[in-house]
């Protein structure tokens, strides 16, 4: 095994660890992979050049990774390609002193599982029993259970 084989695979190894901290976070398979990749690349420095080539390949390794992700964060090069957005959305919250168990409402748009009524002047998600309901037909709300409304047709 020559020398441009293990500093192949260090480089991929690399690779694949600066991909999942810059480009593509959350997912931990491709820094799983990566870090795999760097010790078997060290593995191969040891098994076949020895441990002195081995523990300089370990070294550099480390400090070349350690380092990379050090200046990327710090001089800001690859902020034109990370996602700086943040999700603003928020979870349908409930407060059970607008809203009982009992109270009738309008179904503003079709309902086929999930969809919006109006109670009392305010509008909230709500979610059917398995039934289909039509827009503008009366709602009554028959559960309300962790934000969640469950509603079934008046009839």
């Amino acid at each position: 095994m020559s020398w441009w084989l293990v500093i192949l695979t260090l480089f991929i190894g690399w690779l694949l660890v600066f991909l999942e901290v810059f480009f593509i976070p959350g997912i931990t398979v491709f820094a799983a992979v990566g870090t795999i990749t760097m010790i078997a690349g060290v593995v191969f420095a040891f098994s076949n050049f020895g441990v002195l080539a081995g523990t300089l390949t370990l070294a550099a390794t480390a400090i070349f990774t350690f380092l990379s992700i050090v200046l990327g964060y710090k001089t800001g090069v690859f902020k034109g390609f990370t996602l700086m957005d943040t999700v603003k959305g928020k979870m349908n919250e409930v407060d059970t002193s607008a809203i009982k168990v009992g109270d009738t409402g309008v179904a503003m748009s079709k309902i086929s599982f999930i969809g919006k009524g109006i109670f009392n002047d305010n509008i909230y998600e709500v979610q059917s029993m398995g039934e289909y309901i039509d827009e503008g037909q009366a709602i009554e709300v028959i559960k309300i259970s962790m934000n969640k409304i469950f509603i079934k047709q008046k009839v």
